[in-house]
């Protein structure tokens, strides 16, 4: 295995991930008779799409403050996606989760983002994209192992 020594290479792979979130996080915006529903709400729908979470362990998956998954499961509910009820374990808490309308949201938003990308990815190698696929999501949990070092640092 090689290692990265220049700086144009690391330059080159950060501006690259940078445009792919960014045209990512527009795609996200432009899904059909969702206009209302931003990044972070398909995100969170898809979070619940698995199954009822409290709002901790849903702030803890999302690595957000537990006032911001509140706010966006009001923001949820009051569209007719989400739903609340007590934890039959602990009253004090509660259970969210999607409703048939917040489950086909993120059905239709997960097709139209894989007919996307498939589109995109059309000429070229599958071999290619699961290379590139596989180093993404190491890039990903390498940033996220450093970005703890730092916090334990500072």
């Amino acid at each position: 295995m090689h290692t990265i020594s220049g700086d144009d290479a690391v330059d080159e792979l950060a501006d690259a991930v940078t445009s792919l979130v960014r045209a990512w996080r527009g795609a996200g915006r432009r899904v059909p008779n969702a206009t209302h529903s931003t990044l972070a709400l398909l995100q969170l729908a898809g979070l619940l799409d698995e199954g009822e979470h409290r709002v901790g362990e849903i702030a803890e998956l999302r690595g957000v403050d537990q006032s911001v998954v509140s706010r966006q499961i009001g923001e949820l509910a009051a569209r007719g996606l989400a739903c609340r009820r007590p934890d039959p374990s602990d009253r004090r808490a509660g259970l969210v989760s999607l409703t048939p309308a917040g489950h086909a949201l993120v059905e239709r938003t997960r097709s139209l983002k894989r007919d996307l990308v498939r589109s995109a990815l059309e000429r070229s190698d599958a071999g290619d994209v699961h290379t590139v696929a596989r180093l993404v999501v190491a890039l990903a949990e390498e940033i996220d192992a450093r970005a703890g070092d730092l916090a334990a640092l500072s």
